[in-house]
């Protein structure tokens, strides 16, 4: 189980990048109690091949690990060039539920950039699309033409996009 859990940690941070991390030590803990620290500036290339992981440094030779070794991989002072966006919500009501003809949708938050709403069928298919002006804060859909079933409503602003399911008797 341990060696799983290294395993999925290091594919993880591999498919983060080192590029895009900024750290200033990496430890190795081998389940023997031994531990080796490496400076990030100094690691050229982690890799991991035939069940061992093996870190270049720029100036000596690569040390090798076996991965059932490892108990752990931990970063010190790590932070990441990733910026938080805020996050816009939509808050979107889509009544009644089960439908039957007209579905409502009440947009509770005023914004200034224009909506798409879609219906989306259970497999993918895209049923309905249609730009909505945001001032408006009703809008609604005939659907008396689809045909019973589960639906998915998407709204996206550009920034956010909302899913809810609905019923159609």
């Amino acid at each position: 189980m341990q060696y799983k859990k290294v395993k999925l940690t290091a594919f993880l941070l591999l498919g983060l990048g080192l590029t895009g991390l900024q750290s200033q030590t990496m430890y190795v803990r081998q389940t023997s109690g031994a531990q080796t620290a490496y400076t990030l500036s100094n690691i050229k290339k982690m890799s991991f091949s035939s069940g061992n992981l093996s870190v270049s440094k720029t100036t000596e030779i690569p040390d090798t690990y076996a991965l059932s070794g490892i108990r752990y991989l931990n970063f010190q002072d790590l932070t990441t060039n990733i910026s938080m966006v805020e996050k816009q919500e939509v808050a979107v009501q889509v009544y009644p539920n089960p439908v039957v003809d007209v579905l409502n949708i009440r947009i509770s938050k005023a914004v200034s950039q224009a909506y798409f709403i879609q219906i989306l069928s259970v497999d993918g298919r895209e049923v309905y699309k249609e730009k909505i002006n945001p001032r408006n804060k009703v809008y609604q859909i005939n659907i008396s033409t689809l045909p019973q079933g589960l639906y998915l409503f998407r709204i996206n602003n550009g920034t956010t996009i909302e899913t809810t399911k609905f019923i159609k008797q």
